[in-house]
Order: C-alpha cells, then sequence, then structure tokens
C-alpha cells in the first residue's frame, strides 16, 4: 500500500539565472545525472574488486513493495528502493536510489526517482568530510529534475549501546529545470542528520532528517522507517517519507508524503 501526494513546484521564474549561466547550469546537472547513474551501475562491481578485508565492509539492502488491484479500478503502485554503504579503512561510501509508480486505469498518478551518492573521507574516529551529488525527478511536481552538489563536515553526536546520533552540515549548489525548460542555479546551505535506535534484536528505527536551505527555496526531507527481520537476511519494512518545499507553484501543495510497507533483502 502507498499513499502519495504531488509535490513540489515552481519556485519562481529562472530566467535572469537562465540569463547568467545557462551553459554551466546545463553542463553541470547533465554531467551530475550521469555520474549519479555511473556510481549506481558499478557500486556492485567496486565491491566484488576489493580486496577480502575491504570487502567485508560492503552492506548491500534491496526493498520491493507492490500493490496491484483489478476489477472496477485497475490500479499498480511499484515501490523500488536500494541501498549500498561501504565502510572502508580511510572512506565511507553510501550509495542510495529510491523510485515509486503508480497508475490507475492505466493513466500515471506519480512516478518519482531520487538518488544520491555520499562519500565521506575520515579524519577522525566519528569525523568525516564529505562530497554529495543528488538527483530528484518528480514527473508531477513541475519540474523536470532538481540536483544538488555539496560538500562539509559530519561527525557522530553520540552513540550508545542502542542508539547513535549523526549530524552533517555543508554548502553547495542546487540546479532546477522547470518543465518549460528555463534552469535556475543558487547557492544551498544543508543540514542534517541520521538516527538509529536498535529496539530489539530484530527491529531497528531509523530517522533521517535534512534540510537544504536557498535563496529561492528551502526543500526538507524527513525520512523515518522501522524494519524488523522476517527470516535470516529478509526483513519487513514500514516507511513514511515526507518532502516539504517552501516555494510552489499554483495548484501545487508544499508537502508530499509517501507510506510504504515493503520487503527488504540484505546482503
Amino acid at each position: 500500500m502507498f499513499v502519495t501526494l504531488t509535490q513540489v513546484g515552481l519556485l519562481k521564474s529562472g530566467r535572469s539565472s537562465r540569463l547568467a549561466a545557462p551553459l554551466l547550469a546545463n553542463v553541470l546537472a547533465k554531467m551530475l545525472a550521469k555520474m549519479l547513474a555511473v556510481v549506481l551501475v558499478m557500486t556492485p562491481f567496486f565491491a566484488m574488486a576489493a580486496d577480502e578485508e575491504d570487502a567485508q565492509g560492503w552492506t548491500n539492502e534491496v526493498e520491493l513493495g507492490l500493490v496491484a488491484t483489478s476489477g472496477n479500478t485497475d490500479t499498480e503502485n511499484l515501490k523500488f528502493r536500494a541501498d549500498s554503504l561501504a565502510n572502508l579503512d580511510k572512506f565511507l561510501h553510501n550509495v542510495h536510489f529510491d523510485s515509486l509508480r503508480a497508475t490507475t486505469d492505466g493513466e500515471i498518478t506519480a512516478q518519482k526517482l531520487y538518488a544520491f551518492y555520499q562519500a565521506d573521507y575520515k579524519i577522525g574516529e566519528n569525523r568525516s568530510m564529505f562530497g554529495r551529488v543528488s538527483y530528484d525527478n518528480d514527473r508531477l511536481s513541475g519540474f523536470n529534475y532538481q540536483a544538488d552538489m555539496t560538500v562539509g563536515y559530519s561527525q557522530r553526536l553520540f552513540t550508545t549501546e542502542a542508539m547513535r546520533l549523526t549530524g552533517a552540515a555543508g554548502a553547495g549548489m542546487r540546479i532546477t529545470e522547470f518543465d518549460s525548460g528555463d534552469q535556475q542555479e543558487e547557492p544551498i546551505v544543508r543540514l542534517a542528520a541520521v538516527y538509529l535506535w536498535d529496539v530489539s534484536d530484530n527491529a531497528v528505527f531509523q530517522q533521517k532528517l535534512s534540510t537544504e536551505i536557498g535563496n529561492e527555496s528551502t526543500v526538507t526531507r524527513s525520512d523515518s522507517s522501522i524494519k524488523a527481520t522476517i527470516s535470516g537476511s529478509l526483513s519487513m519494512k514500514i516507511a513514511l517519507t515526507v518532502k516539504h518545499n517552501s516555494v510552489v507553484p499554483v495548484d501545487r501543495k508544499k508537502t508530499d508524503t509517501e507510506t510504504s510497507f515493503t520487503l527488504v533483502y540484505g546482503f
């Protein structure tokens, strides 16, 4: 089952930014999309090519949810998500891919793709410098895509036997291409936190929260989930994702939510 509201929208006319740096924005956006595609495709091969010690640091998860109905109303909702994390000697690599597609009587009612890659260089036991790129494409949002690139500092704020909290702060640039073809780029400040709680031996609660503050708009994301082991590497996950954009066009909502129930396979 999925509950999805159409999201986000036009910030404002990007003609001034387009006149200022159209070529740079276009080139950076295309490079970002290609970079993410390469990283997502090649990550499993990087893991297999690593030596035995490093390979033990790679953990991967793939999750899938599907709801289909037929009769008076034909619906199909497909949720796919994948995460790959490598905790190596000097680096921490994090690759994320998330997609949702929903149709009713053959008409697309939701189609989203969100992906990011973050690399952390460890400068201490619980501290690192990071670089991050992300790509967000929501067919019904009023944007062709939104992409951002940030660099910054990350630190483990506290650790207990069952809980961990990590915070991060950085700065970079966001590039937006509207449905009209106009492009806009703006500097952003990124603040983020990740909280993990081992509720029991078989259940983990996770809360991710981030905000990217720009000249034109602020984009905030919240991802809350609880995962329970069913058997071995197979788990069940319930998640609530919320995205809020401070500026939206007419007939668009500022807040987009998605509730999902999925099966997760870890390896």
